[in-house]
């Protein structure tokens, strides 16, 4: 699918005209025709304060707009009413599949009270002035916005009442509100779209009071995502889809070892393809630039390039071993204790997006416009100010759909990339990473070294821990111990952190630390367990000082008959997780056949408080867990020569369909607590249960990832 947009659609040809006039220009264009439409963009929640910023960007999705004439009502940057009662919330996360748009439509729409079936979503562009901060990471996006968008929908439907008892000459007590229409006390009603004109006129209330969650009759429904049919044909548009008239395409040929640089490059093979336009130097990279992708694609595999290496000795042996040597003295245990030792060895970790990394950027001498997939528009957004010399509100950030990001797409050295190259040829340019060039040149997961000393004394209590994780690059390079990083109550529990340099580059990666610390954590918790002749499941109850945690594995023990038998082979393992405002507990089952290991069955229960779409939630456990089962058991990067090695999917395996157990059940718990996070929060001990389930049909522990059985110990 390919789109033709252009900037200088809608008016938008002097980029200092995104105001009313701008506004007005782009209200003038049919939806349908226009599936850039950006809608409520201007001052944050400074009701009647407002513009409309109009160029290339994303079409609304959900039920389609009749167009009904009129001007919409439109309160405040995140939320429209149009005459047809559509109601469009602008999002301002970014959708990497989690399902972000759907959850912040059903709470507009809770305290709304809209009609779900006309309820509908637009992208936000990357504008901190208007959205405030943009990132989307660290489960934070429900958890920091959900007040926000529940007071606007609140204050929204607040309006629209007034406006109905003004019309009616009635007191606003005497009427309320449902499926996008108001009631009056005869029983006379309104739709949201009859009122909209009339709305706009009242003045805006402050402190409306949001429901009680005894009240919430869209909260907490399982919902099916807004933009599914529209993934299903076609209709979400991609940077990659983004056609800029006049534009070039660019892609890389990047030094093979990280910190690398050009030594030197015969282009003369690669200047003679058709269609090659350029080559450009760039330290550590070559840009070919040509009039379509398979040209400058066929440009960068002619060049000959050599490389200065300053890392040609680093290797994961290298970065092993100094990991290893940072480990320090533990700390003491009981004498009289039993004291059990353990390491553990966690690789790099690509994101291996589905959607390699790409961006499109126009820098002129008055404007920059930038179409990309980020986590963090907003920062894209300073960063090309920064880079170009103008001011940001001269910097566009169309923020396009993610295939995927993971922490990958919150870097922003793609659409640096692109802008850097469209200020140097003075024309708008397409850039493109193969999956290769994506895969090779992450900002990785990091590489860790973990040595755990624990001890339970003669009545199998716990009485010792001691952890220190090792990581490259290093977090900490003191010698001083913090917080244990568990919930369990065990007396003097304490954990290090250090590491060793590296010049592999690192960056947040699906939960982050927690990738890491819990899978080891979880991991030697079972083995304490086993120490002390205690059944795993009861030897985490008993220590563990959350309740909603403590409910959570309860729950998930007994859903999955925790102690029944299990053919011989077979194991079960259990691991949990508290973090980001939730709580997660996994039971595995797995046979092991030789060399060969089968996830047969998961069940995980989980409490994120109030779960707004129950179905997202269960999509995300779902997802996260297929993560876990790629990484404990197939995928890691490994170095040598100061690059990485693995390039692509058969270097690089992924979980597969038939690597999918047979059953998975997700349980949704609903503590009453608040909103929690989720896309972080399904991984961290999905990995450790699996590596549990293994020794329970193995009688031998996984101490390095991924898995091999010929390994365990």
């Amino acid at each position: 699918m390919s789109l033709v947009e252009d900037s200088r659609i809608g008016g938008l040809e002097d980029s200092g005209k995104e105001t009313a006039k701008g506004a007005k220009s782009a209200k003038a264009l049919t939806r349908r025709s226009f599936l850039g439409l950006i809608g409520g963009v201007g001052a944050s929640f400074a009701l009647g304060s407002f513009t409309t910023l109009a160029s290339a960007s994303q079409p609304e999705f959900g039920p389609a707009s009749a167009g009904a004439a009129g001007d919409p009502f439109e309160p405040n940057a995140y939320l429209r009413i149009d005459p047809d009662g559509i109601c469009t919330i602008t999002v301002a996360k970014s959708d990497m599949g989690q399902g972000i748009r759907t959850t912040f439509a059903m709470l507009v729409a809770e305290e709304l009270d809209a009609d779900w079936s006309k309820v509908r979503v637009t992208q936000a562009p990357g504008d901190r002035n208007t959205f405030g901060g943009e990132g989307t990471g660290g489960s934070s996006s429900t958890r920091t916005k959900h007040a926000m968008l529940r007071d606007i929908g609140a204050t929204a439907r607040a309006m629209l009442v007034a406006a109905a008892a003004k019309k009616w000459g009635v007191s606003p007590s005497e009427c309320k509100t449902e499926s996008g229409k108001v009631i009056g006390p005869k029983g006379q009603v309104l739709t949201y779209g009859q009122l909209t004109a009339l709305a706009k006129s009242i003045p805006v209330p402050s402190g409306v009071p949001t429901k009680d969650k005894s009240q919430f009759k869209i909260i907490g429904t399982a919902k099916s995502r807004l933009d599914n049919h529209d993934y299903a044909t076609g209709k979400p548009i991609y940077a990659q889809d983004i056609s800029v008239p006049g534009a070039v395409h660019a892609v890389c040929l990047r030094s093979p070892a990280f910190r690398g640089s050009v030594a030197k490059v015969d282009d003369s093979a690669a200047r003679k393809i058709p269609g090659v336009l350029d080559v450009i130097p760039m330290g550590d990279k070559i840009a070919v630039i040509g009039t379509n992708t398979w040209a400058a694609l066929k440009g960068r595999d002619a060049l000959q390039a050599t490389w200065n290496n300053p890392t040609e000795d680093v290797s994961t042996q290298t970065l092993h071993d100094a990991l290893a040597k940072a480990v320090g003295d533990h700390l003491p245990m009981p004498e009289s204790a039993k004291v059990i030792d353990a390491t553990f060895d966690l690789p790099y970790l690509a994101h291996a997006t589905m959607e390699p990394l790409n961006a499109v950027a126009d820098v002129r001498e008055d404007r920059c416009e930038i179409w990309v997939g980020s986590q963090g528009p907003d920062s894209v957004q300073q960063s090309a100010a920064r880079a170009t010399g103008l001011p940001i509100d001269k910097v566009v950030v169309h923020n396009m759909l993610l295939g995927g990001g993971f922490g990958r797409k919150s870097g922003g050295d793609y659409p640096a990339e692109a802008v850097d190259l469209s200020k140097r040829l003075k024309k708008p340019v397409k850039l493109w990473w193969t999956r290769e060039c994506d895969m090779q040149h992450d900002t990785y997961r990091p590489m860790s070294h973990h040595s755990l000393k624990g001890a339970v004394d003669s009545s199998g209590n716990p009485v010792g821990w001691s952890h220190q994780m090792m990581q490259a690059p290093s977090w900490a390079r003191d010698d001083s111990w913090g917080g244990p990083g568990i919930w369990y109550a065990i007396p003097g529990a304490k954990m290090k952190q250090g590491g060793a340099d590296t010049p592999v580059p690192t960056g947040a990666w699906r939960s982050v630390e927690n990738t890491q610390i819990n899978v080891v954590n979880e991991c030697f918790i079972d083995e304490l367990a086993h120490a002390a002749g205690k059944d795993p499941f009861e030897f985490r109850r008993n220590l563990i000082w959350d309740d909603r945690l403590k409910k959570v594995l309860e729950t998930a023990a007994e859903k999955a008959g925790w102690g029944t038998p299990l053919p011989a082979g077979s194991g079960r393992g259990i691991a949990c997780f508290n973090g980001y405002g939730s709580c997660i507990a996994h039971v595995v089952e797995v046979t092991v056949k030789g060399n060969d290991v089968k996830v047969d069955r998961c069940v995980a229960v989980i409490d994120v408080g109030t779960a707004v779409n129950p179905k997202g939630v269960e999509a995300q456990v779902q997802g996260a867990f297929m993560d876990g089962v790629a990484t404990a058991l197939k995928a890691g990067i490994t170095i040598e020569k100061g690059g990485a090695v693995q390039s692509n999917w058969d270097t690089y395996p992924w979980a597969r369909m038939a690597d999918a157990p047979a059953k998975m059940e997700v349980y949704v718990m609903d503590s009453g607590a608040d909103f929690g996070g989720m896309g972080e929060v399904g991984y961290p001990s999905s990995v450790p249960a699996i590596a549990n389930a293994i020794f329970a049909a193995t009688g031998k522990r996984v101490r390095k990832f991924p898995c091999k059985i010929e390994e365990l110990v």
